[in-house]
């Protein structure tokens, strides 16, 4: 068995193209625009979807917020029915028969509803003495166009979008 070589001898590392890497002058002119090319098209795409999630991710919390409200608002009727058509003075009387606990506003992390009820109570044009109004209290919707303190809701009107 004759070791057959080639007459140069062994083939040095050097002498090996590596994948990617061209020889001679002016080599890897078209990659790199390529490149960058692809890399401005990835950035168009990253950047036009952000903001569509970030928007999402609000409106949920708002809807979850809204949600609440609803919540609460269906905690009074039911309280006003057990005690002859009377809304309770302040939310913590709900608790624990109508709700296990009084809800957080997803995006305060904290309970930020307000409650008032009579004669005095907002968007009670008709002066109803048997009325109520919620709402959340502060800033924390303003990322989805809602103005402080909002949303709302209410005896009559239910939810107040705006």
């Amino acid at each position: 068995m004759s070791n057959e070589l080639d007459e140069e001898g062994p083939i040095e590392r050097a002498d090996v193209l590596h994948f990617g890497r061209a020889q001679g002058r002016g080599s890897g002119c078209l990659i790199t625009p390529l490149r960058i090319v692809c890399a401005a098209s990835v950035f168009l795409v990253v950047s036009s979807i952000v903001p569509f999630f970030i928007r999402a991710r609000a409106q949920g919390r708002l809807t979850g917020c809204k949600s609440n409200l609803k919540n609460l608002g269906t905690a009074c009727e039911m309280y006003s029915t057990d005690w002859a058509g009377k809304y309770p003075p302040n939310l913590e009387l709900l608790t624990p028969k109508y709700l296990k606990t009084l809800p957080e506003c997803n995006v305060a992390g904290t309970f930020t509803y307000r409650y008032q009820t009579g004669t005095g109570a907002a968007y009670n044009t008709q002066g109803f003495e048997d009325y109520y109004f919620i709402y959340c209290h502060g800033q924390h919707h303003r990322s989805t166009g809602f103005p402080d303190n909002y949303p709302q809701y209410d005896g009559i009107q239910g939810l107040i979008d705006r």
